[in-house]
Order: structure tokens, then C-alpha cells, then sequence
């Protein structure tokens, strides 16, 4: 898959971008650079010709020790450490062809960098029902104890990124 870039979200017109989700479609175009700018969240869009064929979200988060049972043992007793892939759309007219998997990757990238200079333990996203098997497809576990949260340990991401 070939894409010309990936940019930071300030310096893209968002306006003409649909995924087809109100809640995605609005993020992106009234508070993606709001949250950029305040340092809440940083959004990245990956580009082809100019045109947009999807976007992520991060942002720094963290789990109570008592909300994760996982990998309890060996775990230190306070909140754990974690990068939140708190949105990722693909365009309509880009879904289907690969640009989900190319903008998860994009991120796992972004989140391996982050994580030889911070502390964190675990990857969080909120899945919507109706793209929870794709976070599960590659490896993401739904967190019992709260409702739509999914898990990938960065030890995983860590061991997935060394296999060619």
C-alpha cells in the first residue's frame, strides 16, 4: 500500500472527510485540532494526492491498578500506564482496501517510538460493537471489567513488531 503521507492534523482541510460515523465525522472536523492544539489528543491523517483516507487519534491514559487483573502479578500497586488509540476512521470511499490495517500500523509505529522514552504498559482503544473484530484480528482483548475497552500489551506490540 502506497500513501503519500502522513500528517499531523493541523495542517490538513478536514471539511470534505466522511467515514460514514456522525461521532468519527464530527471529531474529526470540529475537534481534532482543538485537541491537537491543547495537547489532549494528537491526530495523524494519512494521505494520498491530497486526499484524505483516514485519520488516528492518541492520547495519553491510564487504567486503576483494580480495573486490570491481566498481568497482576509482578505489577506494581498504582495506575498503569497507557497510549489511548482513541479514534481511527477510514474514508468511505477508502474502506475495505487495507487503509484500516495501514493506519493501525502507522499507530503501533507511532506508540513503539513513544515508548523508548515514556513508561507505559498497555494499549487502549474503545471499540465500537461494530469494529471490535477488527481490533480483536489483530490482537486486542476486550477488558472485562469495563464495557467496549480493548488491550494490547506493548510487550505484545514489542514482539509482533520484530517478526517480518
Amino acid at each position: 500500500m502506497i500513501c503519500e503521507s502522513i500528517k499531523t492534523v493541523d495542517t490538513v482541510k478536514v471539511d470534505g472527510f466522511s467515514c460514514g460515523n456522525k461521532e468519527l465525522d464530527l471529531f474529526f472536523k470540529k475537534y481534532a485540532k482543538k485537541n491537537d492544539e491543547s495537547g489532549y489528543g494528537k491526530t495523524f491523517v494519512l494521505l494520498d494526492g491530497g486526499e484524505i483516507l483516514g485519520y488516528f487519534t492518541l492520547s495519553s491514559s491510564f487504567l486503576k491498578f483494580d480495573e486490570f487483573r491481566d498481568f497482576l502479578h509482578n505489577t506494581p500497586k498504582y495506575p498503569i500506564p497507557c497510549i489511548r488509540l482513541a479514534m481511527l476512521a477510514v474514508s468511505e470511499d477508502y474502506q475495505g482496501k487495507g487503509y484500516g490495517k495501514e493506519l493501525l500500523k502507522l499507530a503501533f509505529s507511532k506508540i513503539l517510538s513513544i515508548t523508548d522514552t515514556v513508561g507505559v504498559r498497555l494499549i487502549l482503544v474503545d471499540a465500537k460493537p461494530e469494529s471490535s473484530m477488527f481490533y480483536e484480528k489483530y490482537g486486542f482483548i476486550p477488558l472485562v471489567s469495563i464495557q467496549h475497552l480493548y488491550y494490547l500489551t506493548i510487550d505484545t506490540l514489542r514482539l509482533a513488531s520484530k517478526v517480518d
